[in-house]
């Protein structure tokens, strides 16, 4: 009995471990061939293993290696055997990254990442997922591009050692220059009450903002023009007339409309207040006699 129970014992480990290494042995879908030393001589390469067949929808295929690419190297080792090749995957698992060296039939040597796969999915893992296989397109897509750029730039690095062609050079974008703020800042024309500010006083006149631009050339920072003049008001009897420019109350230079009430309020009927005008461009001083409300 206890000979029987040892036999199923050791069938069921025997059946068991092929199992497990199946499921937990990663694969990489190549099919790989030893190169002769006569031959990597003649390839100029020092290792190697030729790829003589890869499976459909693998991890290699995924990378964009292709059969007659040559094998250079696994992880940080050369590989010249399947030995070699082997030793390195031993230590991996289904998941993890592994670096290989590939040379291309072209010539061309590039370092490339897999990821490797579970051994037993197959070439035909998830074959009737629609978005794996558009993404599995996709990805080959790109790799093909850039292997296409690669391939356009050491000709075009060969054509420019052999002077086969000439250095083109375009000429670099100027800078925008950089517009400083100066340190002052420039008076805004104040078309608003800054806050509601009770002024005791009239004058009788009305008053429009002098544009910036308008008032540089005049020769001041800012002002406000007299558009209308009441007749007998106190503007009138000081001499105030349409069309004088106002850019000073007080001693104070006036900034806008806005700006003449501030001003205004600080003063009370009979005060008398000197407006520095421009008069057909000359300066000139007005005393106005200030009115109540």
């Amino acid at each position: 009995m206890t000979a029987t129970r040892n036999l199923l014992l050791l069938l069921l480990l025997a059946l068991a471990a092929p199992l497990a290494a199946q499921s937990d042995q990663p694969w990489l879908g190549l099919r790989l061939r030893v190169i002769e030393k006569e031959e990597r001589e003649k390839l100029r390469i020092e290792s190697g293993l030729l790829v003589t067949q890869v499976n459909k929808g693998s991890p290699a295929e995924a990378a964009g290696i292709e059969v007659g690419d040559v094998v250079l190297s696994a992880g940080e080792k050369s590989v010249n055997s399947i030995e070699d090749m082997q030793a390195v995957l031993a230590n991996k698992k289904p998941g993890d990254t592994l670096g290989l060296g590939i040379r291309h039939k072209d010539g061309k040597i590039e370092p490339m990442m897999v990821t490797l796969a579970r051994k037993g999915g197959g070439d035909e893992e998830f074959k009737d997922d629609v978005r794996a296989r558009e993404l599995r397109e996709a990805i080959e897509k790109k790799r093909k591009e850039l292997r296409d750029l690669e391939e356009d730039l050491r000709k075009r690095l060969d054509d420019l050692r052999s002077g086969r062609a000439k250095t083109e050079s375009r000429p670099t974008p100027a800078p925008e220059p950089k517009v400083e703020k100066p340190e002052s800042a420039e008076p805004k024309s104040e078309t608003r009450e800054p806050e509601r500010t009770e002024v005791k006083v009239k004058l009788g006149a009305s008053f429009a903002d002098v544009a910036l631009a308008d008032a540089r050339k005049l020769g001041i920072e800012a002002g406000i023009t007299a558009s209308k003049i009441t007749t007998g008001s106190a503007a009138a009897k000081a001499g105030l007339k349409e069309g004088d420019v106002v850019y000073e109350v007080g001693g104070e230079k006036v900034t806008g409309t806005g700006h003449l009430r501030t001003l205004l309020a600080k003063y009370n009927p009979g005060d008398k207040v000197e407006f520095k005008v421009l008069r057909n461009g000359k300066k000139e001083s007005v005393t106005i006699t200030l009115e109540a409300r």
